[in-house]
């Protein structure tokens, strides 16, 4: 038989205002454990969101006659659509006048029941218990239905239990994302985030407050290095100032949160939390996306000096069995799964169970929310409640069932924020009863898991990232593996340009896929551009005096990057071969000006192709062309030229030794006879 609250109509307030928008917490509630004779006090807070005010505004508590004892009776209330409100208590002096309530204003309230004017039966199980607010509207309208309410759940053991493994996840992610130029789109909200009494900032000392052996860590690498980034000025957008004490506030909740995660049972995601459905349904790109994503998960590990176990956590509506298979990895690696991915889990399982694929057996988590669809919202205190009772209900399921193997194993919402306050929750009771023990996933997965036997969905429900997105990731990799190639300290441009794959490829991008694609494109052309600021050239024509000779080369390195690179010359003529230039180094900016030997043989001319290429030989860039040409003469001709030369000198002899006989002769006949002769 289910309770009497869910007999109870949830209708609207009959008032002037048909959909009234109160929001209701419920921010401390003592004790935390039901129990004869002692008093329950619940204090909170009613936001009115309407744009008129509510008077007279009244609280009550409200809990049934009879506890839930199962969680099959909770999840049927829910899934029924049915409130929890269980039985209103209106005894004189056990509810809050709260007076009126202007529009935008917050109000708190505080109500004190005595233990006999809760009219409980003092049956063992979990009540839910809760807060509705009455109120009047302007024009003089009161119903008797709730305007607002909030629930959270109240146990009560007497007997004593065998205690559950009782453990708490605390996720923390990367809020923001990089845009076309690199830089965070929101640097200001994760600062915000990080600074004292802000969401990471309340999450991270809420978690730290409790106890170490119940903790289990999910960390997000990006966010780690998000937060240094700021804390060192990198990939800030021109405009955005970031103050001393802002940088002092990443460092060190930086520094606070590597010493949780190192002190604690931690599990990793990959970088970013990437769509691991859209990598599973496109096999042909997913091995390089795949390895860019871990290595910056790697990277990111490496710097901060932090190991962990690796988890993989697609989204709720994104787990098939076709990706389950594709994430088995080597068996050890979780997958996060939630109740309704695994239509045939039962609680009685346990919170990790082993399923098997047709790659072999993976761990899976489900994450189920016992207080998931109750009305209002989530503080410390409903947190400590939720535990308390998935407990409770473990350890009664145990004592009908000894093969149960039921805890309560709680996981945080990501996007939660505790609130500067968040001591008020008291949240480390829900570790210190007799019915839990602390246990850490890890430990939990030290023990044998049940075999879930159940069905997984062939299809997914949720829509994942465009193939479009995936290729441009792709093109990414193509062009900056490029350059990297040419970098001796090639490790810092790949881990940047994983960095860059992994951060377009996160699940974020599914609520704009449009913009994620026309980043990842420009991202690509980005990396173009980059190798395009390496070049090679020389002079068009090339003359030799002989077969053998050299010509120079220039390679312009205009990058932000000092390269290491090569020449590779090849030639129209296939016979011919010519030896390649053997890498050097030039700085960024700078150019050099290399020789390229060249034999051309019996050749007279020939076409050169000349094209930069890596310390590993792969080609680079776009090749330059020459033309290479010999003025060498053969030695026939040198021969002919040299006797040609030599019968010039011979001519040449003998002319002059003739004209000198004539000259010679002409003075002997030219002289005076003398008389004597």
């Amino acid at each position: 038989m289910l309770p009497a609250l869910l007999l109870v109509p949830a209708g609207p307030a009959q008032a002037a205002d048909k959909n009234p928008d109160l929001k209701v917490s419920i921010q401390s509630l003592s004790p935390s454990r039901l129990a004869v004779g002692k008093k329950v006090t619940m204090t909170g807070t009613v936001t009115n969101r309407d744009d008129h005010a509510w008077v007279d505004m009244q609280a009550y508590l409200v809990i049934p006659t009879v506890p839930f004892t199962t969680r099959a009776q909770i999840l049927a209330a829910i899934d029924n659509g049915n409130s929890y409100t269980g039985t209103r208590v209106v005894e004189p002096g056990t509810f809050d006048d709260m007076g009126d309530l202007a529009p935008g204003q917050t109000r708190s309230f505080t109500i004190k029941v005595p233990y006999d004017d809760l009219a409980v039966s003092g049956a063992e199980g979990v009540y839910p218990v809760g807060v509705q607010i009455l109120a009047t509207d302007t024009d003089g309208a009161r119903s008797i239905n709730a305007l607002g309410r909030a629930t959270t759940f109240l146990p009560l053991l007497t007997s004593t239990k065998a205690p559950v493994p009782t453990s708490i996840v605390w996720p923390f992610l990367m809020p923001d994302r990089r845009g076309k130029d690199g830089d965070y789109e929101d640097p200001a909200g994760l600062l915000k985030a990080i600074a004292p009494q802000g969401r990471l900032r309340n999450l991270l000392d809420l978690a730290t407050s409790t106890s170490g052996n119940a903790t289990t860590v999910l960390v997000d690498p990006a966010l780690l290095v998000g937060v240094d980034d700021l804390a060192n000025d990198r990939h800030v957008p021109a405009g955005v100032e970031i103050t001393d004490q802002q940088r002092s506030e990443a460092e060190l909740f930086e520094q606070d949160l590597l010493a949780f995660a190192r002190a604690r049972s931690t599990w990793i995601i990959d970088f970013d939390r990437p769509d691991l459905l859209a990598l599973s349904q496109n096999s042909d790109l997913k091995a390089p996306l795949s390895e860019a994503i871990q290595r910056a998960t790697d990277a990111a590990l490496t710097k901060f000096q932090l190991s962990g176990r690796r988890v993989s956590w697609p989204t709720s509506q994104g787990v098939t069995s076709g990706l389950l298979s594709d994430l088995r990895g080597a068996g050890d690696s979780p997958v996060i799964v939630t109740r309704e991915a695994l239509s045939g889990w039962d609680r009685r399982q346990g919170s990790v169970v082993q399923y098997t694929t047709p790659n072999g057996p993976v761990p899976l988590f489900v994450d189920d929310e016992l207080d998931a669809d109750v009305p209002g919202l989530d503080s410390v205190t409903t947190l400590r409640q939720r535990i308390l009772s998935e407990a409770a209900l473990a350890a009664l399921q145990r004592t009908i069932d000894p093969q149960s193997r039921a805890d309560a194993i709680t996981m945080v919402d990501p996007g939660w924020d505790p609130g500067p306050n968040w001591s008020e929750g008291k949240l480390s009771e829900a570790f210190s009863t007799p019915f839990t023990i602390a246990a850490s996933l890890d430990s939990v997965l030290t023990r044998s898991l049940t075999s879930y036997q159940g069905s997984v969905p062939k299809s997914a429900k949720a829509t994942p990232l465009d193939r479009s997105t995936l290729v441009a990731a792709s093109d990414i990799l193509a062009k900056g593996s490029a350059l990297s190639s040419l970098v001796p300290q090639r490790d810092s441009v790949d881990d940047s340009l994983a960095r860059d794959v992994a951060g377009i490829l996160g699940v974020r991008w599914r609520k704009d896929p449009e913009e994620a694609t026309s980043i990842a494109n420009e991202l690509a052309r980005r990396a173009g551009s980059q190798l395009r600021k390496i070049t090679i050239d020389g002079p068009q024509l090339v003359t030799l005096s002989s077969s053998k000779g050299g010509f120079p080369v220039t390679i312009r390195n205009d990058t932000d990057e000092e390269i290491r690179v090569g020449v590779s010359i090849d030639s129209s003529n296939p016979a011919l071969r010519i030896p390649a230039v053997a890498p050097v180094d030039i700085g960024a900016g700078e150019r050099r000006t290399l020789t390229v030997d060249i034999d051309l043989g019996h050749q007279s001319t020939t076409s050169l192709t000349a094209r930069l290429v890596s310390a590993d030989g792969e080609p680079i860039g776009t090749a330059a062309e020459f033309n290479v040409r010999s003025s060498h003469i053969g030695a026939v001709l040198w021969i002919a030229m040299a006797l040609a030369g030599l019968f010039v000198l011979v001519a040449l002899a003998r002319r002059f030794t003739r004209h000198r006989t004539r000259n010679r002769g002409r003075i002997v006949s030219e002289r005076p006879v003398d008389d004597d002769d």
